[in-house]
């Protein structure tokens, strides 16, 4: 999807060498770093969504290698290559959140400092507000925080945790949560000099700026997009996924789409969002009129418009949480079965296994249970919920709830076939599957 651009200009008397870090081992941006002169601008490109962190070279050289007086990333080279600066260094941190979620940015002294440094959204809703570290901090440094140039003048202000070790400037053992890491004299000088940034690890009662917007202009300009849903057909004959959104929110631009055999297909989700996929089988267009044979959502049309399968259907449900927080994803047989499916996260952080039901349950499917096409074929398997409609198979009534609904001979078989699927309302042991940090998803029909 189109990510962030992000502008910097260059408003100190001297040239800088602006560096990138990306965050969360992902792949580094298509610039680690470069020149930029008095004056003059320059942006990269972020992909959507993205965390890292960017800083200023100062004083830096080609003798024997390239280097720099401040902030240098030791790589020998303009570009840092995944390095970051060594401090001090004043640090823009910015978390691109997806779908004009909430983006959180600030400006950073917890390394210490070496050129005033501002990062501003505009547009947007939320706070939006500059985070600026304005103050020329190496003038009034104190003593011990100092690092000077070669020709003695103060060029950079280290944080107490560089100069001088200890927990409680570092926020490390025995100080390391909120309540036992207080501000120190010298971490109240930083926010004293630059109270909208972050002057130590747990400074954050003032230093958390937040903006929720599609547009960001000056130094920001964010287009982001939730995740990525790929859908990939590997059955031997074509089908037609459906798409629901839940929640009373709106569609997604696709709602329902033909994807032939070996072929894929995409679709972006918001965030937050949650809802199911599916497909259809044996569609046709007979009168002007499309219906298909298993999993029909009855709208006439290719796209079904904010309605769902027909049982029997394999589900593929998705939540997608806000701010990177844990995903929710699995293949459901609750409401019976009609395609092998499964659906894997790509990228992101924690379990992030693949959930599938690469089974043809539909060979196996208890003759009480079956959906037979035209041809007499079994073309689906259903639910005993739907098939009987009693509370004990549809966990209704009296069976509401886990310890009054366990598992029927059913439930057992859709189980049986597939393990990594819900097989019935109150299946959850071992079915849940949660990924973190923004994965995108392959949804593979006949796996």
């Amino acid at each position: 999807g189109e990510g962030a651009k992000v502008t910097f200009t260059n408003k100190c008397t001297y040239t800088v060498w602006p560096g990138t870090l990306t965050g969360d081992q992902k792949p580094q941006l298509s610039t680690t770093g470069f020149e930029l002169d008095s004056g003059a601008s320059n942006s990269v490109d972020l992909p959507s969504p993205w965390s890292g962190r960017f800083w200023a070279r100062t004083g830096c050289s080609s003798n024997n290698g390239f280097s720099c007086a401040t902030g240098d990333c030791a790589s020998g080279q303009v570009m840092c290559n995944g390095a970051g600066g060594n401090p001090p260094a004043t640090l823009v941190e910015i978390t691109v959140a997806a779908n004009g979620g909430q983006d959180f940015y600030d400006v950073s002294n917890v390394d210490g400092f070496n050129v005033p440094v501002s990062i501003t959204p505009q547009g947007g809703s939320g706070g939006c507000k500059t985070s600026s570290c304005p103050s020329k901090i190496n003038t009034v440094c104190p003593a011990q925080l100092q690092v000077k140039g070669s020709d003695g003048s103060v060029i950079a202000c280290k944080s107490a945790c560089l100069a001088f070790g200890g927990d409680q400037y570092c926020c490390t053992g025995d100080h390391n949560t909120a309540q036992t890491c207080p501000p120190t004299n010298y971490s109240q000088f930083f926010s004293q000099q630059c109270p909208d940034a972050y002057s130590y690890a747990y400074d954050d009662k003032h230093g958390t700026f937040t903006c929720s917007t599609h547009d960001f202009g000056c130094i920001l300009n964010a287009v982001s997009q939730g995740a990525k849903v790929t859908f990939t057909n590997k059955c031997p004959y074509t089908v037609w996924p459906g798409t629901l959104t839940g929640d009373q929110k709106p569609q997604l631009s696709k709602s329902g789409f033909e994807l032939a055999t070996g072929a894929s297909d995409s679709v972006d989700l918001p965030s937050p969002w949650s809802g199911r996929f599916w497909t259809r089988t044996g569609c046709s267009n007979n009168g002007g009129k499309f219906s298909c044979a298993t999993a029909d959502c009855g709208s006439g049309q290719v796209a079904c418009n904010g309605a769902g399968a027909n049982p029997p259907a394999t589900l593929v449900e998705i939540t997608v949480a806000e701010n990177g927080g844990q995903d929710y994803y699995d293949v459901s047989n609750v409401d019976g079965f009609n395609v092998p499916m499964s659906v894997s996260p790509q990228g992101g952080s924690g379990d992030c296994k693949t959930s599938s039901c690469p089974k043809n349950i539909n060979e196996a499917c208890p003759a009480e249970l079956q959906l037979k096409g035209s041809d007499g074929n079994v073309i689906g398997c259903k639910s005993a919920c739907l098939v009987f409609n009693q509370p004990q198979y549809c966990c209704t009534g009296d069976h509401d709830k886990p310890e009054t609904c366990p598992p029927t001979n059913f439930s057992q078989f859709f189980e049986q076939q597939c393990s990594e699927a819900y097989s019935y309302a109150y299946d959850d042991k071992n079915s849940t599957f949660t990924c973190s940090n923004r994965p995108d998803y392959v949804i593979t029909f006949c796996p």
